[in-house]
Protein backbone atom coordinates (compact mmCIF):
# COMPACT_ATOMS: atom_id res chain seq x y z
CA UNK A 1 0.00 0.00 0.00
CA UNK A 2 1.63 3.53 -1.22
CA UNK A 3 0.98 5.72 1.72
CA UNK A 4 1.86 9.99 2.26
CA UNK A 5 3.25 11.47 5.06
CA UNK A 6 3.74 14.82 5.26
CA UNK A 7 5.99 16.00 8.08
CA UNK A 8 8.21 13.41 7.45
CA UNK A 9 10.95 14.31 8.73
CA UNK A 10 9.32 15.52 11.80
CA UNK A 11 9.44 14.07 15.22
CA UNK A 12 6.53 11.61 14.57
CA UNK A 13 6.36 12.01 10.91
CA UNK A 14 9.89 10.14 10.66
CA UNK A 15 8.73 7.30 13.51
CA UNK A 16 5.54 6.67 11.32
CA UNK A 17 7.65 6.36 8.01
CA UNK A 18 10.21 3.78 9.94
CA UNK A 19 6.97 1.97 11.39
CA UNK A 20 5.18 2.04 8.31
CA UNK A 21 8.38 0.52 6.23
CA UNK A 22 8.70 -1.86 8.76
CA UNK A 23 5.25 -3.12 8.21
CA UNK A 24 6.06 -3.65 4.05
CA UNK A 25 4.24 -0.63 2.86
CA UNK A 26 5.97 1.85 0.44
CA UNK A 27 6.17 5.47 1.95
CA UNK A 28 6.23 9.03 0.40
CA UNK A 29 7.59 11.64 2.78
CA UNK A 30 7.03 15.30 2.46
CA UNK A 31 8.46 17.94 4.43
CA UNK A 32 10.58 21.37 4.18
CA UNK A 33 12.96 20.70 7.11
CA UNK A 34 11.63 24.07 8.71
CA UNK A 35 11.26 21.73 12.15
CA UNK A 36 12.36 18.45 10.90
CA UNK A 37 15.75 16.97 9.99
CA UNK A 38 17.19 15.26 7.40
CA UNK A 39 19.04 12.92 9.62
CA UNK A 40 15.66 11.74 10.98
CA UNK A 41 14.68 10.66 7.24
CA UNK A 42 14.48 6.82 7.02
CA UNK A 43 17.22 5.24 4.21
CA UNK A 44 15.01 2.21 2.64
CA UNK A 45 14.05 1.27 -0.94
CA UNK A 46 10.20 1.69 0.02
CA UNK A 47 10.72 4.90 0.77
CA UNK A 48 10.60 8.29 -1.91
CA UNK A 49 11.46 11.53 -0.19
CA UNK A 50 10.21 15.10 -1.79
CA UNK A 51 11.92 18.28 0.10
CA UNK A 52 8.77 20.84 -0.63
CA UNK A 53 6.58 23.56 1.14
CA UNK A 54 4.01 22.28 1.50
CA UNK A 55 2.34 25.85 1.17
CA UNK A 56 2.97 25.72 -2.35
CA UNK A 57 0.99 23.54 -4.59
CA UNK A 58 1.75 19.98 -4.19
CA UNK A 59 -1.08 17.98 -6.79
CA UNK A 60 2.81 16.72 -8.70
CA UNK A 61 2.79 14.98 -5.60
CA UNK A 62 -0.22 13.25 -5.44
CA UNK A 63 0.00 12.60 -8.82
CA UNK A 64 3.25 11.04 -9.25
CA UNK A 65 3.18 9.00 -6.18
CA UNK A 66 -0.90 7.93 -5.96
CA UNK A 67 -0.98 7.18 -2.22
CA UNK A 68 -3.99 5.26 -1.13
CA UNK A 69 -3.81 6.87 2.53
CA UNK A 70 -2.16 9.86 3.43
CA UNK A 71 -1.10 10.62 7.28
CA UNK A 72 -1.19 14.65 7.49
CA UNK A 73 1.49 15.80 9.99
CA UNK A 74 2.69 18.60 8.94
CA UNK A 75 2.35 21.83 10.68
CA UNK A 76 4.13 24.54 12.75
CA UNK A 77 4.53 23.68 16.09
CA UNK A 78 6.43 24.19 18.92
CA UNK A 79 5.02 26.49 21.92
CA UNK A 80 7.17 29.49 21.94
CA UNK A 81 6.05 29.64 17.99
CA UNK A 82 2.89 30.46 18.83
CA UNK A 83 3.54 33.28 20.41
CA UNK A 84 6.36 34.17 18.18
CA UNK A 85 5.40 33.97 15.18
CA UNK A 86 1.51 33.30 15.23
CA UNK A 87 -0.11 34.64 12.37
CA UNK A 88 2.71 32.38 10.16
CA UNK A 89 1.50 29.51 12.42
CA UNK A 90 -2.27 30.04 11.83
CA UNK A 91 -2.21 31.06 8.18
CA UNK A 92 0.59 28.34 7.49
CA UNK A 93 -1.51 25.08 8.89
CA UNK A 94 -4.02 26.00 7.52
CA UNK A 95 -3.03 27.04 4.04
CA UNK A 96 -1.46 23.64 4.26
CA UNK A 97 -4.72 21.70 4.94
CA UNK A 98 -6.15 23.45 1.61
CA UNK A 99 -3.14 22.48 -0.73
CA UNK A 100 -3.98 18.91 0.70
CA UNK A 101 -7.50 18.82 -0.50
CA UNK A 102 -6.63 20.36 -3.20
CA UNK A 103 -4.10 18.10 -4.19
CA UNK A 104 -6.25 15.31 -3.46
CA UNK A 105 -8.86 16.27 -5.57
CA UNK A 106 -9.55 13.53 -8.34
CA UNK A 107 -7.11 11.26 -6.74
CA UNK A 108 -6.98 7.51 -5.59
CA UNK A 109 -6.62 8.31 -2.19
CA UNK A 110 -9.36 6.62 -0.04
CA UNK A 111 -8.33 7.78 3.50
CA UNK A 112 -6.63 11.16 5.24
CA UNK A 113 -5.66 10.95 8.88
CA UNK A 114 -4.84 14.04 10.28
CA UNK A 115 -3.10 14.73 13.52
CA UNK A 116 -4.92 17.44 15.18
CA UNK A 117 -3.79 18.43 18.65
CA UNK A 118 -5.31 18.09 22.06
CA UNK A 119 -4.76 21.83 22.93
CA UNK A 120 -8.10 22.48 21.25
CA UNK A 121 -9.86 21.45 24.15
CA UNK A 122 -8.39 24.80 25.86
CA UNK A 123 -6.68 25.74 29.09
CA UNK A 124 -9.00 24.37 31.77
CA UNK A 125 -10.78 20.69 29.78
CA UNK A 126 -13.02 18.41 31.64
CA UNK A 127 -10.65 15.60 33.37
CA UNK A 128 -10.31 13.23 31.55
CA UNK A 129 -10.61 14.86 28.63
CA UNK A 130 -13.20 12.90 26.36
CA UNK A 131 -13.40 13.35 22.34
CA UNK A 132 -17.08 15.15 22.98
CA UNK A 133 -15.89 17.82 24.68
CA UNK A 134 -16.38 21.02 23.18
CA UNK A 135 -13.45 23.17 21.09
CA UNK A 136 -12.41 26.08 23.42
CA UNK A 137 -10.33 28.98 21.50
CA UNK A 138 -9.49 32.30 23.18
CA UNK A 139 -9.49 34.89 20.07
CA UNK A 140 -7.48 36.90 21.91
CA UNK A 141 -4.47 34.83 23.07
CA UNK A 142 -1.77 34.29 20.46
CA UNK A 143 -1.54 30.89 22.06
CA UNK A 144 -4.53 29.91 20.45
CA UNK A 145 -3.04 30.41 16.71
CA UNK A 146 -2.25 27.08 16.89
CA UNK A 147 -5.08 25.39 18.23
CA UNK A 148 -7.78 27.60 16.03
CA UNK A 149 -5.07 26.13 13.00
CA UNK A 150 -6.13 22.57 14.40
CA UNK A 151 -9.39 23.35 15.49
CA UNK A 152 -9.93 24.42 11.19
CA UNK A 153 -8.12 21.90 10.05
CA UNK A 154 -10.77 19.48 11.72
CA UNK A 155 -13.53 21.22 9.74
CA UNK A 156 -11.60 21.35 6.46
CA UNK A 157 -10.79 17.66 6.65
CA UNK A 158 -14.04 16.18 7.63
CA UNK A 159 -16.35 17.89 5.53
CA UNK A 160 -13.88 18.01 2.40
CA UNK A 161 -13.50 13.97 2.97
CA UNK A 162 -17.35 13.99 3.33
CA UNK A 163 -18.19 15.57 0.45
CA UNK A 164 -16.21 13.69 -1.43
CA UNK A 165 -16.62 10.51 -0.44
CA UNK A 166 -13.40 9.79 1.31
CA UNK A 167 -12.40 8.27 5.01
CA UNK A 168 -10.94 10.67 6.92
CA UNK A 169 -10.14 9.89 10.27
CA UNK A 170 -9.02 13.11 13.36
CA UNK A 171 -6.15 11.83 16.10
CA UNK A 172 -5.63 14.25 18.90
CA UNK A 173 -2.54 13.48 20.43
CA UNK A 174 -1.48 14.28 24.08
CA UNK A 175 2.10 15.43 24.99
CA UNK A 176 3.89 12.87 22.87
CA UNK A 177 7.84 12.47 23.96
CA UNK A 178 10.52 10.95 22.57
CA UNK A 179 13.71 11.06 20.80
CA UNK A 180 14.24 13.16 17.88
CA UNK A 181 12.46 15.41 19.49
CA UNK A 182 13.26 19.33 19.24
CA UNK A 183 14.45 21.36 21.78
CA UNK A 184 16.53 24.78 22.04
CA UNK A 185 13.60 27.11 22.86
CA UNK A 186 10.88 25.47 20.00
CA UNK A 187 10.59 22.45 21.51
CA UNK A 188 8.07 20.78 23.71
CA UNK A 189 7.95 20.53 27.60
CA UNK A 190 10.51 17.15 27.77
CA UNK A 191 13.30 17.90 25.45
CA UNK A 192 13.05 21.52 26.66
CA UNK A 193 14.25 20.98 30.43
CA UNK A 194 16.82 17.68 29.53
CA UNK A 195 18.58 20.91 27.51
CA UNK A 196 17.96 23.41 30.58
CA UNK A 197 19.89 20.83 32.76
CA UNK A 198 22.45 21.12 31.06
CA UNK A 199 23.31 24.72 30.86
CA UNK A 200 23.22 27.31 34.07
CA UNK A 201 19.65 28.04 34.66
CA UNK A 202 17.02 25.13 34.95
CA UNK A 203 13.70 26.89 35.45
CA UNK A 204 10.15 25.58 34.47
CA UNK A 205 7.39 28.38 33.73
CA UNK A 206 4.75 28.76 36.09
CA UNK A 207 4.79 27.16 39.56
CA UNK A 208 4.77 23.85 38.44
CA UNK A 209 1.58 22.62 39.86
CA UNK A 210 0.23 22.68 35.85
CA UNK A 211 -0.35 18.76 34.92
CA UNK A 212 0.29 16.82 31.41
CA UNK A 213 -0.15 13.69 30.50
CA UNK A 214 2.91 11.88 28.25
CA UNK A 215 2.43 9.38 25.87
CA UNK A 216 5.55 7.86 24.58
CA UNK A 217 6.36 8.01 20.59
CA UNK A 218 6.20 4.38 19.98
CA UNK A 219 2.80 4.07 21.82
CA UNK A 220 1.57 6.83 19.72
CA UNK A 221 2.82 5.07 16.48
CA UNK A 222 1.67 1.82 17.11
CA UNK A 223 -1.76 3.11 18.28
CA UNK A 224 -2.62 5.33 15.02
CA UNK A 225 -1.28 2.29 12.74
CA UNK A 226 -3.74 0.55 14.41
CA UNK A 227 -6.26 3.00 13.93
CA UNK A 228 -5.35 3.48 10.06
CA UNK A 229 -6.69 -0.76 9.87
CA UNK A 230 -9.21 -0.33 12.06
CA UNK A 231 -11.23 2.90 12.61
CA UNK A 232 -12.39 5.46 10.33
CA UNK A 233 -14.79 8.93 10.00
CA UNK A 234 -13.75 9.51 14.28
CA UNK A 235 -12.34 11.67 16.03
CA UNK A 236 -9.90 9.91 18.81
CA UNK A 237 -8.18 10.78 21.55
CA UNK A 238 -3.81 9.51 21.34
CA UNK A 239 -2.33 9.44 24.37
CA UNK A 240 -1.76 7.86 27.91
CA UNK A 241 -3.24 8.95 31.12
CA UNK A 242 -0.74 8.50 33.54
CA UNK A 243 -0.36 12.22 34.78
CA UNK A 244 2.39 14.50 36.55
CA UNK A 245 2.85 17.67 37.33
CA UNK A 246 6.09 19.58 35.69
CA UNK A 247 7.44 20.18 39.45
CA UNK A 248 7.46 16.45 39.73
CA UNK A 249 8.32 15.73 36.11
CA UNK A 250 11.21 17.96 36.53
CA UNK A 251 12.31 16.47 39.69
CA UNK A 252 12.03 13.14 38.18
CA UNK A 253 14.51 14.16 35.21
CA UNK A 254 17.25 15.56 37.96
CA UNK A 255 17.04 12.03 39.67
CA UNK A 256 17.65 10.24 36.04
CA UNK A 257 19.88 12.63 34.34
CA UNK A 258 21.61 12.67 38.12
CA UNK A 259 21.57 16.48 37.70
CA UNK A 260 21.98 18.97 40.71
CA UNK A 261 21.56 22.40 39.30
CA UNK A 262 18.22 23.99 41.93
CA UNK A 263 14.77 24.37 39.86
CA UNK A 264 14.12 27.65 38.95
CA UNK A 265 10.96 29.48 37.93
CA UNK A 266 9.86 31.84 35.20
CA UNK A 267 6.37 33.81 34.74
CA UNK A 268 3.76 31.63 33.45
CA UNK A 269 2.82 30.76 29.62
CA UNK A 270 -0.27 33.07 28.64
CA UNK A 271 -3.17 31.28 28.34
CA UNK A 272 -0.93 28.03 28.85
CA UNK A 273 -2.99 24.77 30.12
CA UNK A 274 -3.29 23.89 33.51
CA UNK A 275 -3.90 20.60 32.98
CA UNK A 276 -4.18 17.65 30.45
CA UNK A 277 -5.24 13.97 30.95
CA UNK A 278 -7.17 12.28 28.09
CA UNK A 279 -10.25 9.91 28.55
CA UNK A 280 -9.34 6.98 26.76
CA UNK A 281 -12.73 5.15 26.63
CA UNK A 282 -12.81 5.43 22.50
CA UNK A 283 -9.13 4.99 22.12
CA UNK A 284 -9.09 1.40 23.95
CA UNK A 285 -12.45 0.14 21.80
CA UNK A 286 -9.93 -0.15 19.32
CA UNK A 287 -6.62 -1.19 20.84
CA UNK A 288 -8.04 -3.52 24.02
CA UNK A 289 -5.22 -4.13 25.99
CA UNK A 290 -2.95 -2.41 24.70
CA UNK A 291 0.68 -1.98 27.21
CA UNK A 292 1.69 1.90 27.40
CA UNK A 293 5.41 2.23 28.19
CA UNK A 294 5.28 4.00 31.37
CA UNK A 295 6.80 7.58 32.17
CA UNK A 296 9.97 6.32 34.08
CA UNK A 297 10.66 3.95 31.40
CA UNK A 298 10.17 6.13 28.99
CA UNK A 299 12.17 8.83 30.17
CA UNK A 300 14.92 6.17 30.48
CA UNK A 301 14.11 5.14 27.33
CA UNK A 302 14.82 8.52 26.03
CA UNK A 303 17.94 9.04 27.74
CA UNK A 304 19.76 6.32 25.65
CA UNK A 305 19.62 8.75 22.55
CA UNK A 306 20.41 12.17 24.48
Amino acid sequence: MNILVTGAAGFLGSHLCDYLLKNNHKVIGVDNFFRGKEENLPIHSNFKFYKFDLTQNFEFIIENENPEIIFHYAAINGTKYFYDIPYKVLNDNILINQNLLIACQDSNVKKIIYTSSSEVYGPTPVIPTSENEPIILHSLSNRDSYASSKAFGEFQIRIWCEQNGIDWLILRPFNTYGPRMVSGGYGQVIPELIQRMKEDEFYIYGNGNQTRSFCYVEDHIKIAYILMQKSKNQIVNIGFDEEITILDLAKKLKKIYNNKNKIGFKEAWENDTKWRKPSLLKLLSYVKNFTFTSLDNGLLNMKKFI
